[in-house]
Formats: structure tokens, sequence, C-alpha cells
């Protein structure tokens, strides 16, 4: 296989998880696959997306976790596709509001994640993103970085949950997206692999992780 992008952290290839993946080396799978919702942003004058390549059905998502699991992983959105579950695991919850009055806007005011392995307390993280604020920040320390991807979730979401569960070892992403998996992984000094249908979000990954490392 040959990949779309590497550099001494970080691997991205381009194409379909299921004839990429069983070639791969790793120890965890971090990820936000397609939901089965046909998600497609369409609100006011919001940027036209278009639609999520894959997210006609939860197919994908579902043949990812059968695949990797029992090692480790993290999965988004598996509250739409509860049946997928290979045990009951643990819960995290990310509240993006972090206040009554903020939650009355429009959208979620959270998102859920699931963790295989025990049946233990759940883990909460309140990160203020989305329809509030984006918590990714700019060169000048700014928030509200113009987001790459339609779904994309904060940089600072997914190194903390890296920090605090996967501490060692190689994180895949096979729904990479624009890359915030493997630019968090990158960001702590660790290394990671990527893999996305859709080019013009593996070119938006690869020009994100060309650039150097964020100060934590």
């Amino acid at each position: 296989m040959i990949p779309y992008y590497e550099d001494d952290a970080v691997t991205i290839f381009h194409g379909d998880c299921r004839e990429i993946l069983p070639g791969l080396a790793f120890d965890a799978v971090v990820t936000d696959p397609p939901y089965g919702i046909g998600y497609e942003q369409t609100i006011g004058t919001a940027r036209q997306w278009g639609t999520i390549a894959g997210d006609e059905s939860d197919a994908l998502a579902r043949w990812v976790i059968e695949a990797v699991h029992p090692t480790p992983m993290l999965v988004f959105g598996i509250n739409h596709f509860p049946t997928a579950l290979p045990e009951p695991g643990r819960w995290i919850c990310w509240d993006k509001r972090l206040s009554e009055r903020v939650d009355r806007m429009l959208g979620a005011p959270f998102e859920l994640a699931w963790m295989n392995g025990p049946d233990k307390a759940g883990f909460m993280y309140r990160i203020q993103h989305a329809g509030a604020v984006n918590a990714d920040r700019g060169a000048n320390n700014a928030n509200n970085v113009k987001r790459l991807h339609p779904t994309q979730k904060p940089v600072v979401l997914f190194r903390r949950l890296l920090a605090d569960h996967f501490p060692t070892g190689v994180i895949l992403d096979p729904f990479m997206g624009s890359g915030t998996t493997l630019r968090a992984a990158k960001d702590l000094g660790r290394k990671a692999v990527g893999i996305e249908l859709d080019e013009r979000y593996c070119e938006a990954a690869a020009t994100r992780l060309g650039q150097e490392v964020l100060p934590l």
C-alpha cells in the first residue's frame, strides 16, 4: 500500500478501510465513523459540505467494530447504532455547550462515545464547541479556527482522550476525516495511522499534519 501522506509520526491512506485496515499494525482505534444518518449540513448560510462518504448506512462503523474487537477502541456516535456494541464497555459524554443558556442553541448539546472493556463508570469532558464557539485555536491563540470537515471535533478533546485512555501505542483512525485524531496524536509525540475514503479530506489532513506541532 502506498501512503497518501507520511511523516515521522503519522501516515495517511486514501481508500476503503475494509481493504486497507487488515494490512496495518496498530494498538488502539480512536474514531468518529459515519453514523448512517445521511448527514448533510444545510442550515442557513452554512457552507454546503455535501454528504459524508459512506454515511448512507452504519455498515462501515459496524464492520470496523467487529474487525478490531477486542483491540482497545473508542468510537463516537455509537448511540446511533447501539446493537453493534460487543460488550457493555464504558461511555464518554462530551458536553460541548457547558451552560443551560447555550444548550438552547440549535444542534445537539452533547455527543457520546463508547470504549470497549470492563463495564465501569463513564467519563465527562466539558469543552465548549460547535454552535457556541469552535474550541480549536489558530496561530494567534484565538478560538473559531475554520473547520475543514462538517463534523470536525476539536483537537483539544482528542488530545485529552488519547492522554487519558490510550497513553501508549500506535493509534488508528479508519474514518480520519480532516485528521483530528492524527493531529492530536502528533501533538502528543505519538504515532498514528489514518484512513479516509474522500480524497478532499485526505488533502486537508495532509496540509494540517504538515504544520508544526502545536504547543500544549
